[in-house]
């Protein structure tokens, strides 16, 4: 079977009664997911007995949620998560933009389901596992159909995956860009095998393993969370919202011996002493994805975590999920950092980069250059837009036919082969006449606040050059940043000094968890108004 739904379905027959998930505090075995995930398969082909190739999950960290992730796939198609906490408008043009026509619904996207049929362009189906009676919702919205819980319940379902191909969607995802309308990235199901197969075997994840999943499912990185742990026969721990700022004691408590996260949430368990020597004993593989991780932050999870390795992860979602590895050894130099960050490392096995450099060309070991990404895991393209396509998949004449993805990030490949990340194309900032990386200002004001909370934003934008650089840091009292300042100077030239510093209790985040440059840039903005 090629399909992303193989190893819960091989699970589901080797390890039925063992736990597959852990959610608010009940346990559901692997039969027990995989009968529900049945029900939800044989509704849709009940309600849309269509060859649409894709259907919504509206639902976000509940049983629904994952069983109808599941259960779509069950049914042969491929997901779209929709997060019911995004704004009406953006929810929208993710419906209508993926044409699907079956919506699976959680109790907690309750409050904003009205709107969403009320502008969706299309007749929909809408699956409720969790409502018992749907008669008003089904009067408000007559052109909809709808099914509840007791109808789900009439039905004899067994779970019986139905057949897919390799190039069939195993789930499409809308990302934002630096600029404009959010980016369709469908991936197939051989991309999505490429990358699951690969992570279980170089982890070697097992029936016994207890597994942390941290990410929103609107964000690839759950992908991984979910599929490596159901292929492994292992139990999912999703972190409830209470614990999401500061999960240590949920780790000791559930003794998990598997964590995969942003380095942001890392970076908040460490402001709130989460990080204490000793303090994760059953971890035995720590992962972190999704933006630069400060050597710091990895030297303390080492510390924290002293049974587990320590392995930072690269990848965009148009290459699935992750792509490149460095395993970080507690204590290495400073000569295997640039700015203050662990490499990125090398890629995957049957998966290649190429560093652009000048003219065209591959860049020269300490050379840096634009990164590419080409192999197995790689999509196609974004989901009907040919000229961002086209812009961002391209050939190069050194290599021939095969296609290579533009990431937009600068990275330096060392003698030995190993890529550091520099910066991105879109973070870098002209001021004062000098090209500057805003990712070097980021490492000296969090050398000079002393934690890694903190982040610089290029402001005021110009047409052509920013007049300054603003720096946030998260504190809990009033910041001496006379003193922040003189340290940066210590450093950095002073055209790169940030004309000022601001505190914030909580600095922002995005919908995937990482620290967000764009809202601070709004602040900014607002406040000049």
């Amino acid at each position: 079977m090629p399909s992303l739904l193989r190893g819960f379905a091989e699970s589901v027959t080797q390890y039925p009664t063992r736990p597959a998930l852990h959610l608010d505090g009940k346990t559901y075995s692997y039969e027990a997911l995989a009968e529900k995930a049945g029900a939800i398969a044989e509704a849709i082909d009940a309600v849309a007995p269509t060859d649409n190739p894709l259907a919504g999950v509206y639902a976000t960290g509940s049983l629904t949620a994952y069983t109808a992730i599941l259960g779509i796939l069950s049914a042969g198609r491929g997901y779209v998560p929709i997060h019911p906490d995004l704004p009406g408008e953006r929810i929208g043009d993710v419906v209508d933009r993926s044409g699907i026509d079956v919506l699976i619904v959680g109790q907690e996207a309750l409050e904003g389901l009205d709107a969403l049929l009320a502008q969706s362009p299309r007749t929909m189906a809408v699956i409720a596992p969790e409502f018992d009676d749907l008669r008003l919702w089904a009067k408000r919205h007559r052109r909809h159909r709808f099914l509840s819980a007791p109808a789900l319940q009439q039905l004899t379902p067994s779970f019986d995956p139905r057949p897919v191909s390799e190039n069939d969607l195993a789930y499409l995802l809308f990302t934002s860009g630096s600029t404009g309308r959010p980016k369709g990235v469908p991936i197939r199901h051989r991309n999505a095998r490429a990358y699951v197969d690969y992570i279980c075997h170089a982890y070697g994840i097992h029936p016994d393993d207890r597994v942390s999943q941290t990410f929103k499912l609107a964000f690839d990185l759950s992908v991984h969370d979910l599929f490596t742990t159901w292929s492994s026969g292992a139990c999912l721990y999703p972190l409830p919202k209470r614990v999401r700022m500061a999960p240590g004691r949920f780790i000791r408590d559930h003794e998990l011996t598997m964590w995969f996260s942003v380095p942001t949430l890392a970076m908040t368990m460490d402001r709130f002493r989460q990080l204490a020597p000793g303090a994760f004993p059953s971890l035995r593989a720590s992962l972190f994805c999704g933006e630069a991780l400060p050597a710091s932050v990895a030297d303390k999870w080492a510390t924290a975590a002293p049974n587990s390795t320590v392995d930072n992860l690269y990848g965009p979602t148009e290459a699935t999920i992750a792509f490149t590895s460095y395993r970080w050894h507690p204590g290495s130099p400073d000569r295997s950092c640039r700015n203050g960050v662990v490499p990125l490392g090398q890629a995957f096995p049957d998966q290649e980069t190429f560093v652009l450099g000048e003219g065209g060309r591959r860049a020269d070991p300490g050379q840096p250059g634009e990164l590419l990404l080409s192999g197995s895991q790689l999509t196609s393209g974004y989901w009907q837009a040919p000229e961002l396509t086209d812009q961002r998949f391209i050939r190069l004449q050194e290599t021939g036919d095969q296609i290579w993805y533009r990431t937009g990030d600068i990275v330096e490949r060392d003698q030995s082969g190993c890529l550091h990340f520099l910066g991105r194309c879109d973070d870098q900032i002209q001021l004062q006449g000098h090209r500057v990386e805003l990712a070097e200002i980021d490492d000296a004001l969090r050398r000079a606040c002393g934690h890694e909370l903190a982040v610089c934003v290029a402001w005021p934008q110009g047409p052509e050059e920013v007049g300054g650089v603003v720096g946030f840091v998260a504190c809990d009292a009033p910041l001496d940043t006379e003193d922040i300042l003189a340290k940066c100077r210590r450093t950095l030239p002073d055209y790169m000094i940030p004309s000022r510093i601001i505190g914030m209790e909580h600095l922002p985040k995005n919908n995937s968890g990482k620290l967000d440059r764009k809202a601070l840039q709004k602040m900014l903005d607002d406040q000049e108004v």
